[in-house]
């Protein structure tokens, strides 16, 4: 197996470059680039970060990522890293995913309290009708069209009765949940000084690469075969995003630049 920081070393000293050179050019931070060429992947904030750095590294040198990529998966220490990130990440699923169904079943509560409210409320109105008609009286009664002229139909009755259950306190109307189109979201990411690293992928961190390297002033590219996109970037400010056609910028804290788009629009990444 190759040495991996040392192919990285003697490839960049060959090219008569220090770590600040390649770290202006590629905007990865001079203690991870050290890190690389020391095999120290502890450094590195996880194995996702250790893949997409190694292979904008190797690229830059005119290394091969692939073959240097296949070497670290057979690091013991990587592939510890990767399963305990695997785990974590089905844990928050998991959690994710319970918490969805307590959501949904609490709303279906809800929804069958609203509907036998509204029919109880038409139950009562109709026999207020019926007392009213003057029931028993000489005139015989009958349960025609007139008698309960008044009296809205079931469907009104529980329209009603919801709308004013689900209302917010002080408004004056109801609005309607927003509904996704379901279709693919189209990202368009244009860089606009400078230079920056860029690692895409479908869905989440685990999801088909769709994109790793550095994009300089001027650069762009374009995405529209999924419904989710996440991404890495090493620097948000000079990036410029249109999604689905409606232009956005990153807001980035701390050190690690992490983002999920969807059609709703681009947010951190917990």
């Amino acid at each position: 197996m190759a040495d991996i920081g040392n192919s990285l070393r003697e490839a960049r000293i060959r090219r008569g470059l220090t770590i600040k050179d390649v770290e202006d050019i590629t905007k990865i931070r001079s203690k991870y680039l050290e890190a690389l060429e020391e095999n120290d992947y502890e450094v590195l904030p996880g194995p996702t970060y250790v893949k997409a750095f190694l292979r904008t590294y190797a690229s830059f040198l005119k290394l091969d990522p692939d073959e240097l990529l296949e070497d670290l998966s057979f690091r013991p220490e990587t592939r510890k890293e990767e399963s305990g990130l695997v785990r974590s990440q089905a844990v928050r699923q998991s959690r994710a995913r319970t918490a969805a169904e307590r959501k949904k079943q609490r709303t279906r509560r809800n929804q069958r309290g609203y509907v036998f409210a509204g029919v109880l409320a038409v139950v009562a109105i109709a026999l207020l009708a019926w007392f009213g008609s003057g029931r028993g009286s000489d005139d015989s009664t009958s349960l025609d069209g007139s008698s309960f002229s008044s009296a809205p139909s079931v469907g009104t009755g529980v329209q009603s009765t919801m709308t004013a259950q689900t209302a917010p306190a002080g408004s004056t109307s109801t609005t309607s949940a927003a509904v996704t189109s379901g279709q693919n979201v189209k990202l368009v990411i244009n860089v606009t000084e400078g230079s920056c690293w860029l690692v895409v992928r479908e869905d989440n961190q685990d999801g088909a690469e769709l994109y790793a390297g550095t994009l300089s002033a001027g650069g762009q590219k374009t995405f529209d075969g999924a419904k989710r996109y996440w991404m890495n970037v090493g620097e948000p400010d000079v990036l410029a995003l249109s999604i689905n056609g409606n232009p956005y910028t990153l807001d980035a804290e701390g050190d690690t630049f992490v983002f999920v788009v969807t059609e709703a629009g681009v947010e951190p990444s917990p």
